[in-house]
């Protein structure tokens, strides 16, 4: 893998998002502490190669099967956990990305947040960024933080039907015996902490069965409307929505809140050589060349460095490649008035970020 992170940032990545960390307890004193199997001398060999210094390292906590944080200590607690684990291993990393996710046990203790643990989270987001100066984003999976549900609701679930396959084409997910989404449970996070809070938010468009896959694919092919198109308009209007605001109704004492997230923070993620384009979603190069192009996104990220070259994709080559082609404004497959969308997110500079 460490060959493939070296590749991956010479081939443009400025971010790298190290997997996984997790808040857990000591076993004998009880005090909060951060666990993880990470190589962290690795980690401090590629954050300190001469050259990659603008390069940033997060550490994403959770993912999926993974514990959440067990309840007893305070927000404060957590937050100078991290920030003395971090400070003892060399400051290797520059912040924390929040990548909590649920479980295959549709039953298990994680297939459901609690309102404790979202609150956690917000909290410590904000002393991370104000006590200790360390940048914070998130990265939910679509479902988790959905700028186009069909209403209002929000779930401490995370073992729901994907919708809108559940309420249109449900055979697939069935047939897979996939029911495992959210419903705007970061929505909460986002809202408490503030979304300034949050350097970038990565919404994981790679989520299994998730809304982009179906307007993409199934959709598309029932409007006639070409997969790339599709891409495109997708993610168009998931970006002029989330800076024009939704409705979440997130339960006392917030209630029917607006949730918004201006597009100098948004971050698309996709998957690369692993992803089969039924289950989950296989972006078009052509597709990313326009969107990078036409919207004004802080930029994309990707899952995973470990699948580059899978399939004879790699991405990290081909979101830098779209990045550069939308500074030189190379693409005119589709026509400008083919969109009415916001000026204020359409036709401006191109992203100043591409996540790993």
């Amino acid at each position: 893998a460490g060959s493939k992170i070296r590749n991956a940032i010479t081939s443009g990545v400025n971010v790298v998002c190290w997997s996984f960390v997790h808040f857990d307890l000591d076993v004998e004193t009880k005090s909060p502490i951060i666990r993880t199997d990470l190589d962290l001398d690795a980690v401090r060999s590629v954050r300190n190669h001469g050259g990659w210094e603008d390069v940033l390292h997060v550490a994403a906590v959770g993912g999926w099967n993974a514990p959440h944080p067990p309840p007893g200590p305070t927000a404060a607690d957590w937050a100078e956990a991290f920030a003395d684990f971090n400070a003892r291993e060399g400051n290797a990393f520059d912040g924390l990305d929040w990548d909590l996710e649920g479980h295959d046990d549709r039953d298990g203790p994680t297939s459901q947040f609690s309102i404790e643990t979202l609150n956690m989270m917000a909290d410590v987001s904000v002393l991370l960024k104000e006590r200790y100066g360390l940048s914070v984003s998130m990265a939910p999976a679509e479902s988790y933080l959905d700028s186009l549900a069909e209403d209002d609701a929000f779930s401490l679930d995370l073992n729901l039907p994907p919708r809108p396959w559940d309420e249109v084409d449900p055979d697939a997910p069935a047939a897979d015996g996939f029911a495992h989404a959210g419903r705007q449970c970061y929505a909460r996070v986002l809202h408490r902490a503030g979304s300034r809070t949050f350097d970038w938010v990565s919404i994981q468009l790679y989520e299994k069965f998730s809304r982009f896959l179906h307007e993409s694919t199934v959709g598309a092919r029932r409007r006639g409307t070409e997969p790339t198109n599709a891409q495109v308009e997708g993610v168009t209007a998931r970006t002029v929505k989330f800076f024009d605001g939704f409705r979440v109704d997130l339960g006392p004492p917030y209630g029917r809140t607006r949730i918004s997230v201006d597009p100098d923070r948004l971050v698309y993620g996709f998957a690369n050589g692993w992803a089969d384009g039924e289950k989950f979603v296989k972006v078009e190069e052509k597709a990313l060349r326009q969107i990078f192009r036409r919207l004004k996104i802080r930029g994309a990220m990707f899952w995973t460095i470990e699948e580059e070259g899978t399939a004879g994709i790699h991405m990290a080559d081909m979101i830098t490649r779209a990045i550069r082609a939308s500074i030189d404004d190379e693409e005119e497959d589709f026509d400008d008035d083919d969109y009415d969308d916001d000026d204020n997110i359409r036709d401006g500079k191109s992203p100043d970020r591409d996540e790993l």
